[in-house]
């Protein structure tokens, strides 16, 4: 060829048929894994899925509707990538491929009445429809009856902006006897994390806070399937817990080497493919689920009575310090039910008796809608998680979430390293800047800063003066790369960090009960088998040591089975994050 060239002896169409063949050898080249760093990344600003365009149309059936709307999100990603025996610690090559996506759902609610119903859409793939470059796919009761949401994300490697144009639903409505309705559609974003082994624990001996452990050792324990698994006991086939060591004094584990349990193969352990939130529930996404409630669902997933006063905050005592970021409040009162007398004519005489009136729910507004919603107990969580289509998360899935396949690093944090911003000497700070604005960002001021190795998580040490949450995925942005985003392995944002979350403990037996169950869009059906994972702020983590940067550790346990410790009262650090098990 280059001899030819050499020799003058191409024409020109062979010069414009040569250069053609390069530009196309060199696109087949092209890998999904080109876009991997992607999923580490973000706009900078608030970034939540926008629904547009609403419109109902009867038919194609009688007693089915078609819901039809415009879906949005600014930054998205498909990528597909191999990790190598030595980076897994398992046998052979992994090939993985992950995204993020829309769930998405509608609420109706007849005219005349105040609560909103979830709809029921069709079970098949078919009788839902998305624009060219999207692909779908249809979330199930646990039946496999009626379809609560779908999914819906980028059909090829790449990624930008989405921008999907005329999605329609089948809705079932004749299954849940609609006549004239208003419509509600809602859309939440999530992370598909594939099937794969992972590792629970990260084999520190410094300070033990009852990691997860292989039997009566400190080496991690590799989850490689959904099958049952002994809690407890000495041997490496047993997922141990450093027999409690460390953990808070008043709630350890209930299991140790001396007394094993049995985990059944119906708990997540996070093996399976699951979809995780992105972000924490933001209060913008609180407002929208308190929105749909009844008066008295209301009264209990908040502080302050529906009925109050317009413009009242309904975080706890925010004349105690409060309301610590959460600009939640009531926009329009309520009216609480009430008991009224009422006369009944029999004949010739007159019953009298009562009769409840039920009351008018509140409307709620935020001027914080993009920043983390705290005080969130764990009773509210599952019931949004519920009234989502959603579900709990467990403590391994946390894990699985936080590291991915890859081989543990002793002490690491979500974005994989052991370092955290301002952990090694005072002299630097976050300072906040443009609060509670879609570009509501923060940047490093003094030493001892964010780098290569120390992510982006404040606590204690470095946030004091930032009042509470941040904007949730406030450190990501159009060029971060996994630590200076704080993401996790999938690209995960703020597991580290922002809000302690609530996660189904294994090491309580209520707990234990729990067996991957998915919201239906109604009431939660989870009571308390949940425990703390992960560092909030405005100061600390679940390690309860204000100070201590290691209770924000990946795999830190520390109050890991302890659904009363802040579960029960709306505390400051505490926030949720939903998942669902993969179609």
């Amino acid at each position: 060829m280059n001899e030819k060239i050499r020799n003058g002896m191409w024409t020109v169409c062979e010069l414009a048929l040569l250069g053609a063949a390069m530009l196309l050898l060199n696109a087949s080249v092209v890998s999904a894994d080109d876009h991997a760093e992607a999923r580490f990344r973000g706009t900078g600003k608030a970034d939540p899925i926008r629904i547009e365009n609403v419109q109902r149309s009867g038919g194609p059936a009688a007693g089915q509707s078609s819901i039809k709307f415009d879906l949005a999100w600014d930054h998205s990603w498909r990528v597909a990538w191999e990790v190598g025996q030595q980076q897994h610690g398992g046998k052979g090559a992994l090939k993985l491929e992950s995204w993020d996506a829309a769930w998405v759902f509608a609420k109706f609610r007849k005219r005349g009445a105040d609560d909103w119903s979830h709809a029921t859409l069709s079970t098949k793939p078919a009788d839902h429809r998305v624009p060219a470059g999207a692909a779908l796919e249809v979330g199930l009761t646990d039946d496999g009856r009626r379809g609560v949401g779908v999914f819906v994300y980028r059909k090829t490697a790449g990624h930008g902006p989405n921008n999907f144009h005329g999605v329609t639903l089948r809705w079932l409505h004749g299954a849940d006897a609609a006549g004239a309705v208003d419509l509600k559609v809602f859309a939440v974003q999530m992370v598909y994390v594939p099937s794969c082994a992972f590792w629970a624990g990260d084999g520190s001996t410094d300070r033990a806070t009852g990691q997860f452990s292989a039997g009566y050792s400190a080496n991690p324990f590799r989850v490689e399937s959904e099958r049952a698994l002994t809690l407890g006991g000495e041997t490496a086939q047993m997922l141990n817990n450093r027999d409690t060591a460390g953990m808070h004094l008043n709630s350890p584990d209930d299991f140790n080497s001396d007394l094993p349990r049995t985990l059944s193969a119906e708990f997540p352990k996070g093996y399976r493919a699951f979809y995780c939130m992105r972000h924490e529930i933001t209060q913008q996404q609180y407002v929208e689920f308190l929105n749909t409630l009844s008066y008295a669902a209301q009264a209990a997933r908040t502080d302050e009575k529906p009925s109050s006063a317009a413009g009242q905050l309904v975080s706890p005592n925010p004349s105690k310090g409060g309301p610590w970021r959460n600009g939640i409040r009531i926009a329009v009162s309520g009216t609480p039910d009430s008991v009224v007398p009422v006369a009944y004519q029999r004949g010739t005489y007159v019953a009298s008796g009562t009769q409840l009136k039920v009351g008018k729910p509140a409307a709620y507004e935020t001027d914080s809608p993009h920043v983390a919603c705290n005080f969130i107990r764990h009773h509210d969580g599952a019931a949004f998680a519920a009234w989502a289509g959603l579900r709990p998360m467990t403590e391994l899935e946390f894990e699985k979430a936080c590291r991915g396949p890859l081989k543990p690093v002793a002490n690491e944090y979500a974005w994989g390293t052991d370092r955290i911003a301002g952990m090694d000497a005072e002299g630097g700070k976050y300072v906040i800047h443009n609060a509670g604005q879609p570009d509501e960002t923060v940047t490093w001021e003094g030493d001892n800063g964010p780098d290569a190795t120390h992510g982006n998580a404040p606590f204690m040490g470095t946030n004091e003066k930032l009042g509470g949450p941040l904007r949730v995925g406030v450190f990501a942005t159009p060029n971060s790369d996994r630590v200076s985003a704080g993401a996790s392995y999938w690209g995960i944002l703020d597991l580290t960090g922002n809000l302690t979350e609530h996660a189904v403990s294994v090491g309580h037996p209520a707990g234990r009960t729990f067996v991957g169950n998915h919201g239906e869009g109604g009431d939660s059906a989870w009571t308390d088998i949940f425990g703390q994972r992960g560092g909030g702020c405005p100061y600390g983590s679940h390690a309860g040591a204000w100070g201590r940067n290691e209770g924000f550790r990946s795999s830190c346990r520390y109050i890991a089975a302890s659904p009363w410790v802040y579960g029960r009262s709306r505390h400051f650090a505490m926030g949720f994050r939903c998942v669902r098990t993969a179609p």
